[in-house]
């Protein structure tokens, strides 16, 4: 018969396969905790090294609890734990890591603050196989409560630094069984389109690092491959939102993320996406051009972003005729063409009354596909911007027609007010969109 626990009793769930090596000290460390109701629990996963991993569980007796099943890996181990568990609370830790003894106090206080279901994880430091401390790793850095895949899209979370209340493994269902070293990242994917992961900070688990992990071999790699590509293909179009201000800005960052990681596969999936969605996203264009070739071939470039682009071009040939002159189908180039000189705020209405998109762009025709996309990029990126700029192209002409608005890729509502304050306060139109609007132009 199994004993009564007590109220809010943790159980620490130890999945141990052949790790009889490393899992005494695991043990103790889940024994030392200081939160005064803890239920030890290690499901041996058919280990078949000669009983030794069993008897360091059975050298506890009862202090900790002992189930053995058939080898299924570690997804089947823990669900096989969780449903043995008799603690109301879970939290995992690998045969190889170690607990801070305060672990489970700091991150039950710190749930049992918030005010609704939720999801603890935190910090942890790295150690080599004989403890020696390698680095300590503070996962929240730019990161918020309220915004919880990124704890998963970016890598933030170690699995053994979690703790949740085992309701919401009920509700959500447990590990992947067919998922062998991704089964955790892809739970907490399930439990965070539903509840706030909550960043404790502090070190509080110790991760150990050696040759025999499993995230360490080429199967892990691709897996996790395959795991961030689906997740971002799942992503609710309401939930990047949530988290970005739109799906654009979502898939960029999980985008730059990826960057710094192995997952190169994930990286060209994520591209994929990102130009699937920018086929979606207008900008209009208002492009100087000095000759309708070039100007052609500008459009040309420029439409290789992938964005759904709309172009009203300035006329800065020699003769001021050329492309006023020009405009057929066969060439390219488009009806709405406007002749130089022109005034900024001129332009700017031209451009407003031509152009129905979200997001305009003054551009010459020397400005590369990239450095366009990269300056809308980053314009989607941070909701919070009004416009950006992009550098100016070296060896570029002298005298841009396009004058002070030249390299700007701007929102229309910063545009439409700049022009309605410049007109009202008979100011310079110019200076009344760095007046009343957010501009990144540092890299102009």
């Amino acid at each position: 018969m199994s004993r009564a626990m007590p109220p809010e009793t943790v159980t620490i769930l130890i999945p141990v396969y052949n790790g009889s090596y490393f899992l005494i000290q695991a043990i103790e460390s889940a024994l030392s905790q200081t939160w005064p109701a803890i239920e030890v629990l290690v499901v041996d996963d058919g280990s078949d090294d000669d009983g030794h991993t069993e008897q360091v569980c059975r050298s506890f007796g009862d202090r900790i609890r002992y189930l053995r099943r058939e080898n299924g890996g570690v997804a089947a181990a823990l669900n096989t734990g969780i449903a043995a568990m008799t603690g109301q609370y879970l939290t995992w830790l690998s045969h190889d890591d170690l607990f801070d003894p305060r672990k489970v106090e700091v991150q039950m206080k710190a749930l049992k603050a918030q005010p609704g279901p939720c999801v603890i994880f935190g910090g942890y430091a790295t150690i080599r196989e004989d403890g020696t401390v390698l680095a300590e790793i503070e996962t929240g850095s730019g990161y918020r409560d309220d915004q919880p895949l990124w704890a998963i899209l970016e890598g933030r979370i170690n699995g053994c630094t979690v703790l949740l209340d085992r309701a919401l493994l009920e509700r959500h269902g447990g590990f992947d069984i067919g998922l062998p070293t991704t089964q955790d990242y892809e739970l907490w994917w399930r439990l965070a389109l539903h509840y706030p992961f909550v960043y404790v900070p502090g070190i509080l688990v110790r991760h150990r690092v050696h040759s025999g992990q499993g995230s360490r071999g080429r199967r892990h790699t691709d897996e996790a491959n395959l795991l961030w590509m689906e997740l971002l293909e799942r992503v609710p179009e309401e939930k990047a939102r949530e988290h970005s201000g739109s799906e654009m800005a979502f898939l960029l960052r999980a985008r730059d993320f990826l960057q710094v990681t192995g997952y190169d596969n994930a990286k060209e999936g994520a591209d994929i996406l990102i130009r699937r969605r920018a086929a979606r996203i207008p900008v209009g264009v208002v492009l100087s051009g000095r000759s309708p070739r070039e100007a052609a071939v500008a459009k040309a470039e420029l439409a290789s972003s992938g964005l759904d682009l709309a172009f009203l071009v300035v006329d800065a040939s020699p003769d001021q005729q050329s492309l006023l002159a020009a405009g057929s189908p066969t060439q390219g180039l488009p009806e709405d063409v406007v002749g130089t000189p022109v005034d900024p705020g001129d332009l700017i209405a031209r451009a407003l009354a031509v152009l129905d998109a979200p997001i305009l762009a003054f551009l010459s025709q020397d400005v590369s596909a990239s450095a366009f996309w990269a300056a809308t990029a980053r314009l989607l990126c941070h909701p919070s911007l009004d416009g950006t700029a992009i550098p100016r192209v070296a060896g570029g002409p002298d005298v841009d027609p396009l004058g002070p608005l030249s390299g700007l890729v701007v929102r229309r509502e910063a545009l439409s007010t700049a022009l309605t304050r410049a007109v009202e306060t008979r100011s310079d139109v110019i200076y009344s969109l760095g007046m009343s609007s957010r501009l990144d132009v540092a890299a102009a």
